[in-house]
C-alpha cells in the first residue's frame, strides 16, 4: 500500500509545463551492437517513428525535441544525446520522456533504477516506455521493471562477448567489417562484407605507390596530388556523402600520415588487414591500438590494386628511410623519449594546423639534442603557410612567464573576491535568499498535500468531478507559480554562492604557485590552446577564461544581484 500511495504522489507531481500540455522529449539510441544483431529493425528512424505515432492521438502532449545517440553503449549514461536531454529537463524545458522500450533508455540496472524510481519522481518528469507498457504517470510500481533492467544489463554484457566473437570470426574468414573501405576500394553493393575496386580512386593509389617507388618524398607526392585537384580520402568520402561531419569539407591537403597509411597497407595487394584497433562494447566505444602481430590478416580476399613487386619495393624504401632517420637524427626525426608537454595544445596561427614536435640534432655535435615545433602543412605546402618553427625551449620560457603573471593576477582577483564575500550586506542577502527558498518549499509542499487531500475527497465521493477539476486546476496554477518563484530565488542564491564560496578553480591553480619548472600537469591545468604566429607572436587561451570573466562580473556587480 505504501508503494501505491507513493505512486499517487508521483502522478500528482507530473504537472505539464504549459497549460495542460506536456513538453515531450523523444529519446532514441542505436548501440554499436545493434549494427550486427538488429538488422535495421531497431534503427533510430524506426524508434522515432514509433514514438511519433504514439504521440499522434495524445492531445496533452507536445513534441519539444528528438534526442539521439548513434553507436553509443547502453551500459552507462555518459552519452551526448542523453546528457543534452537531461540538461533541458533540469532547465524546465522538458517534463516528459518517451522511449521505444527500457533497453533504449539504458541497460545499467542500478543507475536506470535511480532514474525511474528516484530522479524522475523527484523532479516531476513523466517517463513512458512504449513497448514495455510503462508510464509512471498512470502505472503503479511494477516489480517487473527492475527485473527487466537487470536482464538488460546481463544482455548487454552477453551481447558484448557475442559481438566480439562474431567480429573475430568474420575477420578470420576475410570478411570486411569496417565502416568504410580503404581509399581505392568501396563496399560491394551485393555484399557489404566484401570490398571491390573503386575505379575513381584506384588510379590515385597506383600513382602514390609509383611516385614513392621513384623516390618522391611525402611532401612532393602531396603537392602533386594537390596541384592535380585530387582530394584526400576524408574529403572524398565527404563529397560522396559517406562522411557527414562538416569539418571534412575543409580538408584539401594530403598529410604525410595519410600517405604513409596508404603506402604501408597490405589491402592494396589483395590482403584483408583488420583488427588494428579494438573496442569493448559493453564498457563503451573507446578504442585501443592492437600490436601488429595480433592483427587479422587474410591473404587474397579481393582484387589487388598494385603488384606485390611494387609493394615490396616501396616497403624496402620506407624501411631504409626510417633507418636513416634514426641514424642521422635529422630535422624531421620524430622519435622522442622526452615528454611532449604541449601535445595537442599548439596551433599554427597562419593556417590553423596543429603543430608537430620534432627532435633535432646539432650539425657538429649529433649528441646535442633539442626540440622544436613546426607546421606540417608548411612542410608539405610551403606556399600555403608561412610558419617556420619555434624552439621548445623558447616556448617553455614564454609560457612559464605567462603563467607566473596569471598567478599574480589570480591572487589579486581572489583578494577582491574575499573582500566582497565577507561584506555584511552580501551575507545578509544570502541569508534572506536561503530563508525565501525554505518558505517557497513549504508552500509547494502545502499545495501538493492539499491536492492529494482533494483527490482523496473525490475518491470518497465527498466532491463531484466538476468540483475536483476546478479545485485541482487552481492548485496546479498555484504550484506552477510557486515553482517559477522558487527557480528564480535559487538562481539568485547560486550567484551568491559563487561570491560566498571561493572559486574551486582558483584553489586548484594556486597549488602551482611555487613551481619552478613547467610541467604537463601545469599546461593541462592552465592552457586550452597556444596559437603561434609566423612572426613568433604567441596567443594563449586559458582554460578558465570564461570562469574568470564571470567572476570579474560578480566582483564588479555582485552587490547588485538581488
Amino acid at each position: 500500500m505504501a508503494r501505491k500511495s507513493k505512486r499517487l504522489i508521483v502522478a500528482e507531481q507530473a504537472v505539464p509545463l504549459s497549460g495542460n500540455i506536456y513538453n515531450v522529449a523523444i529519446y532514441v539510441r542505436l548501440s554499436i551492437e545493434d549494427k550486427y544483431y538488429k538488422n535495421g529493425t531497431d534503427s533510430l528512424a524506426t524508434q522515432e517513428e514509433m514514438a511519433l505515432e504514439y504521440l499522434k492521438d495524445k492531445a496533452d502532449m507536445k513534441l519539444y525535441k528528438v534526442y539521439s545517440d548513434n553507436g553509443e553503449t547502453g551500459s552507462n549514461f555518459e552519452r551526448q544525446g542523453f546528457q543534452d536531454m537531461m540538461y533541458d529537463v533540469y532547465n524546465g524545458k522538458v517534463n516528459c520522456i518517451i522511449v521505444k522500450d527500457l533497453s533504449r533508455f539504458g541497460r545499467e540496472y542500478i543507475e536506470m533504477g535511480d532514474y525511474l524510481e528516484k530522479i524522475f519522481p523527484l523532479i516531476g518528469v513523466r517517463f513512458i516506455a512504449i513497448n514495455d507498457h510503462y508510464d509512471n504517470n498512470v502505472t503503479s510500481f511494477d516489480i517487473s521493471v527492475p527485473i527487466k533492467n537487470i536482464i538488460n544489463t546481463l544482455y548487454a554484457k552477453d551481447l558484448s562477448k557475442k559481438s566480439a566473437a562474431a567480429l573475430r570470426i568474420k575477420q578470420q574468414n576475410g570478411e570486411f567489417i569496417g565502416t568504410y573501405a580503404a581509399y581505392g576500394y568501396m563496399k560491394s553493393k551485393e555484399d557489404k562484407h566484401k570490398i571491390v575496386v573503386d575505379e575513381e580512386t584506384a588510379p590515385v593509389v597506383k600513382m602514390i605507390f609509383e611516385w614513392k617507388a621513384q623516390g618522391f618524398s611525402y611532401a612532393s607526392i602531396g603537392r602533386k596530388l594537390y596541384d592535380m585537384g585530387v582530394m584526400p580520402p576524408c574529403r572524398y568520402r565527404y563529397d560522396k556523402g559517406i562522411l557527414k561531419g562538416k569539418r571534412y569539407s575543409e580538408i584539401v591537403f594530403w598529410s604525410q600520415r595519410t600517405l604513409k597509411t596508404i603506402l604501408e597497407n597490405e589491402v592494396y595487394i589483395g590482403n584483408m588487414v583488420q583488427g588494428r584497433r579494438k573496442s569493448r562494447f559493453f564498457e563503451g566505444m573507446n578504442e585501443v591500438k592492437v600490436d601488429k602481430q595480433d592483427w587479422s590478416v587474410v591473404k587474397n580476399t579481393h582484387e589487388p590494386i598494385i603488384s606485390q613487386k611494387l609493394f615490396d619495393k616501396v616497403q624496402k624504401q620506407l624501411a631504409q628511410t626510417r633507418e636513416r632517420y634514426f641514424e642521422n637524427l635529422g630535422k624531421y626525426d620524430k622519435v622522442s623519449n622526452k615528454e611532449n608537454i604541449f601535445k595537442t595544445k599548439v596551433v599554427c596561427g597562419d593556417c590553423g594546423t596543429p603543430l608537430t614536435r620534432y627532435k633535432n640534432a646539432g650539425k657538429e655535435n649529433k649528441k646535442k639534442i633539442f626540440y622544436s615545433y613546426i607546421c606540417p602543412r608548411h612542410a608539405l605546402y610551403p606556399n600555403q603557410c608561412n610558419f617556420l618553427s619555434i624552439s621548445e625551449k623558447d616556448l617553455k620560457e614564454i609560457v612559464m612567464s605567462s603563467i607566473k603573471m596569471q598567478m599574480s593576477y589570480l591572487s589579486d582577483m581572489e583578494a577582491m573576491f574575499l573582500n566582497i564575500a565577507s561584506s555584511k550586506e552580501v551575507k545578509k542577502k544570502q541569508a534572506n535568499l536561503t530563508r525565501a527558498i525554505s518558505d517557497s518549499l513549504a508552500n509547494i509542499s502545502y499545495i501538493r498535500t492539499s491536492r492529494i487531500r482533494v483527490a482523496s475527497d473525490l475518491a470518497k465521493g465527498l466532491i463531484c468531478d466538476e468540483e475536483f477539476n476546478t479545485i485541482k486546476n487552481e492548485f496546479d496554477e498555484q504550484l506552477r507559480a510557486e515553482t517559477e518563484k522558487l527557480d528564480g530565488i535559487r538562481k539568485k542564491r547560486d550567484k551568491f554562492d559563487k561570491i560566498i564560496s571561493a572559486p574551486k578553480w582558483i584553489s586548484e591553480l594556486k597549488k602551482y604557485h611555487d613551481s619552478k619548472i613547467l610541467t604537463k600537469d601545469m599546461v593541462e591545468a592552465f592552457i586550452e590552446k597556444i596559437i603561434i604566429y609566423p612572426d613568433k607572436r604567441i596567443e594563449i587561451m586559458w582554460t578558465y577564461s570564461d570562469k574568470q570573466s564571470e567572476l570579474m562580473s560578480l566582483i564588479r556587480g555582485g552587490e547588485e544581484i538581488a
